[in-house]
């Protein structure tokens, strides 16, 4: 029977069979940790899912020398901070939106004026360079973290931050007769 350790190896080098071998004997124990943080099945699977992938995907920067079992359960810990990060914040827009219809406090022409502003910001931030606008979108809109972003576009969290802050001081300065 091939060690953790020498499947760590092999994945590294991209074997597919070892990374199923290693999937087979890791992926109940990181359910059971994910089901019993979520008391959801589908929940709990896609964030396994996602520990592999992310396993798969970084495989060439594996160390075996370095690596301990609770890397995995490490990975999952994080992924389990985002998910509810990322339900919290949706839920806050959802409580929003409910909020909004009931007590409806826009009048019709506030209604335009928001529709009109929403569509010049949606221009500016088209104008943004590329790297900067795909940055500021998945921060803004799509409430990633600096780590998730810089983990999705493969660069680092400094840059992150740069071109946020850059992404800002550009839209304040032509959004700033708004």
């Amino acid at each position: 029977m091939v060690s953790e350790i020498e499947l760590i190896v092999l994945i590294k080098e991209g074997d597919i069979r070892a990374f199923d071998e290693f999937y087979k004997r890791n992926w109940r124990a990181l359910y059971q940790t994910a089901y019993r943080s979520t008391s959801s099945q589908e929940d709990a699977k896609d964030l396994v899912q996602t520990v592999f992938i992310n396993l798969w995907n970084c495989r060439q920067n594996l160390n075996p020398d370095a690596y301990k079992p609770s890397y995995l359960f490490k990975i999952l810990r994080n992924n389990i901070i985002n998910f509810y990060k990322q339900d919290s914040a949706r839920r806050k827009r959802l409580e929003q939106l409910l909020y909004l219809d009931e007590v409806d406090q826009y009048t019709n022409e506030e209604n335009l004026m928001a529709k009109e502003l929403s569509i010049v910001i949606d221009g500016e931030i088209r104008e943004l360079p590329r790297k900067m606008q795909e940055v500021f979108i998945l921060s803004r809109r799509q409430h990633l973290s600096v780590n998730e972003i810089s983990e999705t576009l493969n660069i680092t969290p400094r840059t992150v931050k740069n071109q946020l802050s850059n992404a800002l001081k550009i839209l304040r300065t032509k959004l700033g007769m708004f």
